[in-house]
């Protein structure tokens, strides 16, 4: 009776079609996360301000002073990516299952599919230069990744916490020895005929070290296997991420404040700029490689500088955003949508945005281009909140890594 009514409600109200549409479409797409779409998202449009517009600015004394970039957006975006990568890892994997792929199927998708992305992070690697582009990393994380899935919840919580607060100690006195042997540029193909150089600057001496960055995507997986649907879950990651996020950068800063002297001296820096510099990281014509022999190094505030405080505190920022996102989602009714439909989309935001810049930071201001790119991502919402498409690169890497066969399907062929 309740079949006959809906359909002669769609007989006498053809407009009905649409909303229930809408409504079937939520309902399928009710096992995504959308506070996970949302957080890549934030990520995206974080990489975006931290290609976009410069970390520090001219001003009167003492003559540079960070800009809202270099404070909020360095560093902290890059690392929300890596954690991400690592729960997606996780989340794909567990949808894997469930349309009855088998664990060497789960994995052989999972592999291709660090493949591709690494493959295309080398195709554009020389399209701008100017940007650390990560997508190799990122797919030897994928590679790396799917040995630990099967690990139990808790081991996977120790081992990325002691991954996060060892290797930073580990990577600065590699780092110091391996000074200057980097490529000095995004990974190609080219740099696949010098395999030692090539390794040394993933792992060690590049602008995403994998020794001390593995670490964000082994947090990223032991995220995954919490219960994320969890209101409480959502609300302890919040907190606590919250908490030590804040608690590692008011002792960062203040350790470093307190070797102020020594950095000024081994940097030949003004003290004045001491502040500026530990919070961007560079200034004119310098950057924070020569403090590396130093354990002060250890302390640092900055964004990609792979100091134990600073990873820690990346780390915590990048689990209070998940757990506040996955809170507040739901309460946003259709702008909810539109930001998460745009963070399914992410490596085409991502791809797109190094493929445009260089001919629009000819042309246009930081400013113009910023809203440009905020448009595109807002149309991608637009169109991935409210269907059941993906972003281009998205269904690419999918088809062609196996993820799109429907296993069971395939059994009754």
């Amino acid at each position: 009776m309740g079949l006959n009514l809906h359909s002669r409600m769609l007989q006498w109200h053809p407009w009905c079609n649409s909303w229930c549409d809408v409504f079937m479409n939520e309902t399928r797409s009710s096992r995504r996360l959308l506070g996970v779409d949302a957080a890549r998202l934030v990520a995206i449009l974080g990489m975006f301000a931290a290609h976009i517009f410069p970390l520090y600015e001219t001003s009167g004394i003492p003559a540079y002073s960070p800009t809202f970039t270099g404070t909020f957006a360095s560093g902290r975006a890059s690392v929300l990516f890596m954690v991400l990568a690592g729960l997606s890892l996780t989340l794909l994997s567990t949808s894997l299952t469930r349309k009855r792929f088998s664990h060497p199927k789960v994995y052989s998708v999972l592999v291709l599919r660090a493949l591709i992305i690494a493959v295309l992070g080398m195709a554009i690697g020389s399209i701008n230069e100017g940007i650390a582009i990560i997508l190799v990393h990122y797919g030897l994380l994928f590679l790396l990744l799917p040995l630990v899935l099967k690990l139990p919840r808790i081991t996977i919580w120790v081992v990325s916490a002691l991954w996060l607060v060892l290797m930073p100690i580990l990577w600065r006195p590699l780092a110091a020895a391996a000074l200057g042997q980097s490529l000095g540029h995004n990974p190609s193909f080219g740099d696949l005929l010098n395999p030692q150089l090539l390794f040394k600057d993933l792992t060690v001496t590049g602008y995403y070290p994998l020794l001390v960055w593995l670490g964000f995507g082994l947090l990223g997986v032991a995220l995954g296997s919490c219960n994320l649907r969890s209101k409480k879950t959502a609300g302890l990651l919040a907190l606590v991420g919250s908490l030590i996020a804040i608690l590692t950068y008011i002792g960062s800063r203040l350790i470093s404040l307190q070797n102020a002297e020594l950095i000024a001296r081994e940097l030949n820096l003004k003290a004045s700029l001491v502040p500026t510099m530990i919070t961007t990281g560079r200034l004119p014509g310098m950057n924070l490689e020569p403090l590396l022999d130093h354990s002060a190094y250890l302390w640092l505030p900055t964004g990609h500088s792979n100091s134990l405080l600073s990873t820690l505190h990346n780390a915590a920022c990048a689990v209070a955003i998940i757990g506040l996102l996955l809170l507040i989602i739901g309460y946003l009714g259709p702008l909810g949508r539109i930001v998460a439909g745009a963070g399914r989309a992410p490596l085409t935001l991502y791809v797109g945005h190094l493929i445009l810049l260089p001919a629009m930071q000819d042309y246009l201001e930081p400013s113009t281009i910023w809203w440009i790119l905020v448009a595109a991502t807002a149309i991608f919402g637009i169109w991935l909140g409210f269907s059941k498409a993906s972003g281009p690169l998205e269904y690419g890497v999918r088809v062609l890594s196996g993820a799109d066969v429907d296993a069971a399907a395939k059994d009754k062929l």
